[in-house]
């Protein structure tokens, strides 16, 4: 009994294994090399005439990157206003909420209010994302 003959790869198999390696490679670095990308919606709301009593808003944060997005600080433009992300690390495509509670209660405020948060991201082109929201606190009745 012979062994027998080795089989040789004719040249459309190696050529074939060459093509498919290198789109898996081209796939491979344009997933990994993308940066994070925020995006907070909506970037504006208008609450209109409201009691002075807590109000409750929520945004989306959402990450129309690449890699993963780390959210590093939430921040807001007056103490009378709270922020908080529910998770901090996103993947591509993966959103949070952002939860804002605004209390005119603690400082008494009444009238037009403008408040800003700020949400500070590894995002290379846009590190750091401002919402805003605008209400008018009624004076008590």
């Amino acid at each position: 009994m012979q062994p027998r003959p080795l089989r040789r790869h004719t040249a459309w198999q190696a050529w074939m294994g060459t093509i498919l390696l290198l789109a898996l490679v081209s796939i491979i670095l344009v997933a990994c090399g993308s940066p994070p990308r925020i995006v907070v919606e909506p970037e504006r709301q208008d609450l209109g005439e409201q009691p002075p009593a807590p109000i409750h808003l929520t945004y989306t944060v959402r990450n129309e990157g690449g890699s993963p997005l780390e959210i590093q600080r939430v921040s807001t433009s007056c103490g009378c206003t709270k922020a908080r992300v529910e998770k901090t690390t996103l993947a591509p495509g993966e959103s949070t909420p952002l939860y804002v509670v605004l209390d005119p209660t603690e400082d008494n405020l009444t009238g037009e209010l403008l408040r800003v948060v700020y949400v500070r991201s590894n995002d290379p082109d846009n590190p750091e994302v401002a919402v805003e929201f605008r209400v008018t606190i009624r004076g008590e009745e």
